[in-house]
C-alpha cells in the first residue's frame, strides 16, 4: 500500500492538488476523469493511487466533504434542507436525505433541529439572551445579589446507622 512517506513526491503533489480541487469544486458536478487531469493522471491509475493513498476513493472523499458542508449549513440555520443539498453539490434532495440519513444518523431536518437546539452562545453576546436580573444576582454587588449560600446540612444518615442496615 502506498503511504505519502513511500510514494513519489511528484505524485503526493499530484493527488493533493487534485484533492484541493475537490475541496474547491465540491458544490458543482466533478467527474472522475476531471479530477484525475487536475493530478495529470489517467482517471484508473488516479484511482488505483489514490484508494492507497488515503483509503477512501475521490467519490467517498466528496461525499463525506459534501455531508459535512452541508451539515455545517443546517447547523447555522441558514438553508433549509432543500437549499443545503443543491449548495453543496447533490443534484436530487432524495438522494441527499437518504445518504445524509445513513451517514449521519439522523434525517437533514432532524439534525438542524438537533444542531440548532445544541448550539452554543458565543460569550460576547451570551448577555443578549439572558435577563438582566440574573446577571444582577449573579454579578451583581452583595446588596444587590439575593442569593444566599445554603448552610452546610447534616446527613439525613449518619454513617453509624448505615453500617448497622449493612450499607
Amino acid at each position: 500500500m502506498y503511504s505519502c512517506c513511500t510514494m513519489h513526491p511528484q505524485t503526493h503533489r499530484s493527488l493533493t492538488q487534485a484533492r484541493e480541487f475537490m475541496r474547491h469544486a465540491y458544490g458543482r458536478p466533478v467527474s472522475l476523469p476531471d479530477v484525475a487531469a487536475q493530478a495529470n493522471l489517467s482517471p484508473y491509475h488516479f484511482l488505483r493511487v489514490y484508494k492507497q493513498a488515503y483509503e477512501e476513493t475521490p467519490h467517498e472523499f466528496l461525499t463525506r466533504l459534501r455531508i459535512e458542508r452541508a451539515k455545517s449549513l443546517l447547523a447555522r440555520g441558514s438553508h433549509n434542507v432543500t437549499e443545503a443539498c443543491f449548495e453543496v453539490g447533490f443534484s436530487s434532495l432524495g438522494s441527499f436525505s437518504v445518504l445524509f440519513a445513513y451517514r449521519v444518523g439522523l434525517s437533514p431536518s432532524e439534525y438542524r433541529r438537533y444542531a440548532r437546539s445544541t448550539i452554543s452562545v458565543p460569550s460576547t453576546v451570551r448577555a443578549l439572551f439572558v435577563p438582566s436580573c440574573f446577571f444582577t444576582m449573579l454579578y451583581g454587588t452583595q446588596e444587590e445579589r439575593n442569593i444566599r449560600e445554603a448552610g452546610r446540612l447534616e446527613p439525613m444518615v449518619s454513617s453509624s446507622q448505615s453500617s448497622e442496615t449493612g450499607r
